[in-house]
């Protein structure tokens, strides 16, 4: 792993516990730690130049969310989040698709502007401009969560969102599959708007089902 590709210090003392989850969430979603390998709380706390505590959280939170496990010996052990690929695609489809039901039945009149205009947005962007298709794609489904208001149903959708939604895996997607994706975001958003939730859910549902089946 190097560290020039991989920022690793910290800038806000105050919130190193909630950084150091974030910087090795990011590692292990970005392949940096690789499924199976050994990491310590004293290695961690080095790279990022903090104490062990603020790892230590990060750690017991990363093992909640899957992505790390108790190891033999020293340290915890990086999980491969691709084993559970199926389980996490049907935990996806059931929370984002309740989002999109509530979202049409919630969301303020802002909010359902905001909805819109990403599906617009991201069906403008260029194609070859992959990070700028990833931030839209994220944002539309986040946006979408937050407009559900409904807390653990957000969480939920935060949990499992960020994980294979990558440059990668849009850059991996054909013409028709990305016109596809695009008229999802299209039909999910005009149902939110037209205030229909059974419309709504079946098309996130819809969206994220042939997202899975697509995925090489």
């Amino acid at each position: 792993m190097s560290d020039a590709k991989f920022a690793w210090r910290l800038e806000a003392p105050a919130s190193n516990s909630a950084l150091a989850y974030s910087r090795l969430r990011q590692a292990i979603l970005s392949g940096q730690f690789q499924p199976g390998q050994r990491v310590t709380e004293t290695g961690v706390a080095a790279l990022l130049g903090v104490s062990r505590t603020p790892v230590r959280e990060a750690f017991t939170r990363l093992t909640m969310d899957g992505l790390l496990r108790s190891s033999d010996g020293y340290g915890v052990e990086v999980v491969d989040p691709r084993g559970e690929l199926a389980d996490i695609y049907l935990l996806r489809e059931m929370a984002e698709g309740c989002a999109a039901r509530l979202a049409a039945s919630r969301a303020t009149p802002e909010e359902i502007d905001a909805i819109v205009a990403l599906a617009t947005a991201t069906s403008e962007t260029m194609a070859k401009d992959l990070p700028e298709r990833v931030r839209l794609n994220e944002q539309f489904h986040l946006t979408i969560a937050a407009a559900a208001h409904a807390p653990r149903v957000e969480r939920m959708v935060n949990d499992y969102r960020s994980l294979f939604v990558t440059e990668e895996r849009l850059e991996q997607a054909t013409v028709s599959e990305t016109e596809r994706l695009l008229g999802d975001h299209r039909r999910i958003a005009l149902a939110i708007k037209s205030r229909d939730p059974d419309a709504a859910e079946t098309a996130m549902r819809d969206h994220l089902r042939q997202f899975f089946a697509a995925e090489p």
